[in-house]
This record gives C-alpha cells, structure tokens and sequence, in this order.
C-alpha cells in the first residue's frame, strides 16, 4: 500500500514525493521492522520507542512516525500529537478495516469479562453462528485455539488478526490497559457490555475515577447504530448509561434504577410490552454469574436469537477453564481454581462456594508483586470471614524479593488467624492433605496461567498442582 493511500484519510500531511513510498507493513517494536515497514515511535512504560528509530531504519524502515521533533533522520519522518491513536488508526486502515463486515461485540469491566464472553461465544455457536473470540484466557479465530498473551494485544497484531478472521462475530475482551494504551483505535463495535467496575489495576490507573474513565471510553467505540449492554446496579453503571444515553445510542440496562432487564433468582424478566421473563438456569452457580448470564442473553436477544435456545444453550454451558473449575479429591473433597484477585470476586467466589453446604472452606491465595496494595487488606478480611482455615501464598513476585513479599504476608495478618506458606505448590499440598470429606479447597488468583517462579513441585500452574497430587496419590496407592 502506498504512503499517501494508508496516511491521507488519516488528515495527516506528507510531501508530494514521499506520497508513492511503498508501506510493506506496520511495526512499534524495530526488531520486528523489515524492508519498506513503517515504524511508529511510541513511549512505554519502560522504554521509548523514540530510541530505537536508528535502529528501526537500519532494519529498513522507509518511514517513521513518532511524537518528538526530529529532523536528522535517514528517512522522512512525520511528527504527530499520539503516537499510540495513530498506529490503531494506521493498523485499521492498511488491513483494510477488517471489522467493517463482522458483529463486533467489545466487553470491558474488572470482573466476570471472561465468563460472559465465553457464554455468549457458546450461545451463538449453539445458533449456528461461527464466533471469534479475543480474551485473557484464549483467542480463538477460525476455530483455532491459542494461548493469550495479553487480554487486549498490541493494535498491529489486533487488526492482523482480523483480517485473518473469516467469522461471523468477534467477542472481545477489552481491558482497561488497551483502552488507555488505545489497542482498540481504529475499531469500530456494534454491541459494548460493561459488568462491573470494582477496585483493581491502582497501581496503572491513578484512582477509580480514572479507572472508570478507561472503562467508559470503549463506549466511544460504538457504530452510529450500535447497542450498550449496561449492568447499572452500581453508581459506576447508573452514570455509564447516563454518557451512553448522552451519545445518543442505545442503551440495555442490566438492574439499576431504570432497567430494561432485570435478574430475579435465576430469571431475566424484559420490562417491555408485554413483559417477558427467561430462564438463566446454568451449570455456573451463583449471583454474580446470573449477572453474566444476562448480559450474555440480553445480547444475544439483541441479535435476534430464539430466546428458548439461549435458554436451552445456558442450561448446556460447561464453564471457562480456570473459573471456578471443579476437580475432585480422593478423600471426598473438592478442589475449585478459579481467576478471583479482588475482594469483590473474593466476596462472589466464597459465596458461591457456600451455596455447596460444605464441611470447611479452605482458602488458598497471593498478592503479586508490584501491583495494586490497597485492594490486599481487604481481601484477607473477607477471607478470613468466609472461610475455616485460610491460607496466604505467593502469587507472582513479578521482581519483589520473596523476603519483602513474606514480611508483607506477615503485615496483613498481624493477629496470625492465616497460616503463611510461601511457596505456592506447597500451600496447596498442605491444603490437600489435611482435607476432609466435603470440604472446599478454593485456590484464587491464576486460575489457568502458569506459574512466573519456581517451586518445589514440578509444576507450572495450580492445575498441575492438583493434578500432580492426585496422580501421585494414586500411584501411591496402587503400590502400596
């Protein structure tokens, strides 16, 4: 594609002999710059892509686009206001808009963004209805499953992807990390789902209020014709639908003060005429998954699906892996691992548990290192309130030496209710082993990733752990 075809619609000016440059491809990292690339020039967190521009030329760059005032480059070089909204925009444009003809639904909040888009990707493809999906656990394109590496990835990879995509509809999760870090420039959504705004990520987002704001801009993101789905049982959701309502859009409250839907036991009753009620009955316990389960079915009402097969659908859904994922215990217990890190998930999670009559709860959990600490007080109370035995761990140190992240341990509970057991794997067999018949051995916090250290267990994520536990049981009891 030539330069003036991929900048002009952008508004951006270029000199009449560098309109015919031929652009190969898009790049911010110039180890990935190859011959004919145009690099864009962004500023990390840690690094400044303004740094590498020598480098990025040397690889071949035959353009750079970046925020600073140069002039002694090798290669002609375009300044613009945000570098970040520029390379989005340029992404859209050089793989020719790949959204333009797909649904394009975008779900953002801290909790329960993974397990809505997991059930409405099951709801539709009960319906026929082939179904992209981009989250914190997988992305699936085509029917092709991969590891995610991020919940929202980098805008040149997003649209890559896109164009690759020969599905109808494209679920995604949007983070408030790829918001602020505008992944998403360029897109264009025809559904946007909020689920609830929670404290969580303060150690990115300077306060709630800025937090919010993130979350609130996916809505900007809308076609002119497009649908919010708001749970507005919150202050958080209630001023939500108030700027959505402001951008003249459309807006499907979830609860609150006016909904259009509202969740009664295991019900969604439609406040329209006549009214009509659904069942959310699920695999899935409790209440924060009936509020997923109806913003899942709200949206597929939304595009015309039979509501009697949504129904049929909820009622078959097996769950997301790492949610609230169920294994057995060879003592008549059972094992949950489930994503939880924030007291409100804690609260949600430990409530849920609850609703199994078990004999004891057994909490097992971490912090990680160099993120948000005011969220950690609070989760250890609630633990300590909703459990029997609750015990503290590492989660990832992510660079914090394992002596501060005890020390820490210690500082939370300075009463000594919790038992510490920093090494991960360990905490774990501890819990295993002192289980009894029907007890819950609840382990929040990864969910399904792997584990950033080692411990001393040969294993690499929680599930492993139990894994590893009970097979070495087992090989212990048939030798025996």
């Amino acid at each position: 594609m030539n330069l003036k075809t991929l900048i002009e619609p952008l508004g951006i000016h270029i000199s009449r002999e560098d309109e015919s440059i031929d652009i190969k491809g898009l790049a911010f990292n110039s180890s990935k710059v190859e011959q004919n690339y145009l690099f864009v020039a962004i500023r990390g967190t840690h690094t400044d892509g303004h740094t590498f521009i020598e480098d990025a030329i040397k690889n071949g760059a035959s353009i750079v686009i970046g925020e600073e005032d140069l002039s002694s480059i090798a290669v002609p070089y375009i300044r613009v206001s945000n570098s970040r909204k520029t390379l989005g925009l340029l992404a859209s444009r050089f793989y020719e808009n790949p959204t333009q003809h797909k649904i394009m639904i975008g779900i953002t909040g801290t909790n329960g963004k993974t397990t809505t888009s997991y059930m409405l990707k099951h709801i539709l493809e009960s319906a026929g209805i082939s179904c992209a999906l981009f989250g914190s656990v997988s992305t699936i394109i085509n029917g092709i499953e991969n590891e995610s590496t991020h919940t929202t990835v980098d805008a040149v990879t997003l649209n890559h992807l896109l164009a690759m995509c020969n599905d109808r509809v494209v679920i995604m999760e949007v983070s408030s990390h790829g918001l602020v870090q505008s992944r998403i420039e360029g897109l264009q959504f025809d559904y946007c789902i909020f689920t609830n705004l929670e404290h969580e990520h303060l150690d990115y987002h300077e306060n709630m209020e800025s937090y919010f704001l993130a979350k609130q801009s996916l809505f900007n993101y809308l076609k002119p014709n497009g649908t919010a789905i708001i749970n507005s049982n919150s202050s958080w959701g209630e001023r939500l639908c108030t700027y959505v309502s402001s951008l003249e859009k459309q807006v499907i409250r979830i609860n609150g003060s006016k909904p259009t839907y509202i969740v009664n036991d295991e019900e969604l009753i439609v406040h329209q005429d006549p009214i009509q009620s659904y069942s959310l009955n699920s695999r899935m316990k409790g209440k924060h998954n009936l509020e997923n389960a109806s913003l899942a079915f709200s949206t597929a009402i939304s595009l015309q699906l039979d509501p009697l097969n949504i129904e049929r659908s909820l009622e078959n859904f097996n769950g997301v892996p790492g949610r609230f994922e169920l294994f057995p215990h060879p003592g008549g217990a059972t094992c949950i691992v489930d994503y939880a890190h924030t007291g409100n998930a804690f609260s949600h999670i430990l409530e849920t548990a609850s609703l199994y009559n078990p004999k004891r709860i057994i909490h097992i959990f971490g912090f990680r290192g160099n993120r948000d600490i005011q969220k950690r007080k609070t989760m250890v109370q609630i633990s300590l309130k909703k459990c029997h035995i609750c015990i503290l761990t590492f989660d990832d140190l992510n660079g914090i030496p394992s002596e501060q992240m005890i020390q820490d341990l210690h500082t939370l509970d300075p009463m000594n209710r919790c038992i510490i057991i920093p090494d991960r794997t360990l905490a774990i067999q501890y819990a295993w082993e002192i289980a009894q018949n029907n007890d819950l051995i609840v382990i929040t916090g990864k969910g399904i990733e792997n584990y950033q250290q080692n411990f001393s267990l040969p294993t690499s994520s929680d599930i492993q752990t139990l894994n590893y536990l009970n097979d070495s049981f087992e090989f212990q009891r048939q030798h025996s």
